[in-house]
């Protein structure tokens, strides 16, 4: 009490001492609500990056469940059941092998056109597989794109035939031509390709490779 009294004293005796403290005990609670904005504001930024990736996280997980879909004779659309990997057609497997065949090894003369077999190919080939490796290997060796502006190679797909659950054999006939339409060669290949069925699971997937057929490895030769 008797220190509480004295600085008293002293701030009553000295108005500029005390016009100073009060100054100080104004502005410094100012100052410490200012400092506790700032804790809130940053707790609440916080919060909000927080709920940002949480939306982020749970968005990439939303998957597309492709249905067999039946239309009745009034036009409406009547969900049977889920597309299962297993229930592939094997006619839809020969033609894909088929179509993998014709994309990779068919030279056109137009870049665009040519571009489109390369996406085929890119889009039914999963990534850190043997036949990425292969085709890549392939098109770094035979550049499609290239050959064309001299070349064109037709290719005529003769048979794919089933050897295991997932391997096919395919045999085919590549014509070359000159640009002029000269034939320069004909060649027959056969080839070993492996396929793998995965459900598509975003509409991305769908709208490239609906059915979710992809060849994992292959292995093709000239028949002399």
């Amino acid at each position: 009490m008797g220190k509480h009294n004295e600085a008293s004293k002293l701030l009553a005796s000295d108005p500029f001492l005390a016009g100073r403290t009060e100054a100080a005990e104004r502005y410094g609670h100012l100052s410490r609500n200012a400092a506790q904005w700032r804790r809130i504001s940053l707790v609440l930024l916080f919060c909000c990056f927080a709920c940002v990736m949480a939306v982020i996280a749970a968005s990439s997980k939303i998957t597309v469940i492709p249905y067999i879909v039946q239309v009745d004779e009034h036009g409406y659309e009547i969900a049977l059941a889920p597309v299962a990997p297993s229930k592939v057609d094997a006619r839809l497997v020969i033609a894909h092998v088929g179509r993998y065949v014709w994309s990779l090894k068919a030279v056109f003369n137009d870049p665009e056109a040519q571009l489109h077999l390369m996406n085929f190919v890119y889009s039914t080939t999963p990534v850190n597989t043997a036949a990425e490796k292969k085709y890549q290997e392939y098109y770094a060796e035979n550049n499609p794109v290239a050959i064309g502006e001299n070349e064109t190679v037709s290719v005529t797909v003769n048979s794919v035939l089933l050897m295991s659950a997932d391997t096919w054999q395919a045999e085919w006939t590549e014509e070359r031509f000159t640009t002029g339409g000269d034939r320069v060669s004909t060649k027959h290949y056969r080839g070993i390709f492996t396929t793998a069925v995965v459900t598509p699971s975003s509409m991305r997937e769908i709208l490239l490779n609906p059915l979710g057929i992809f060849i994992v490895d292959f292995n093709f030769s000239e028949i002399l």
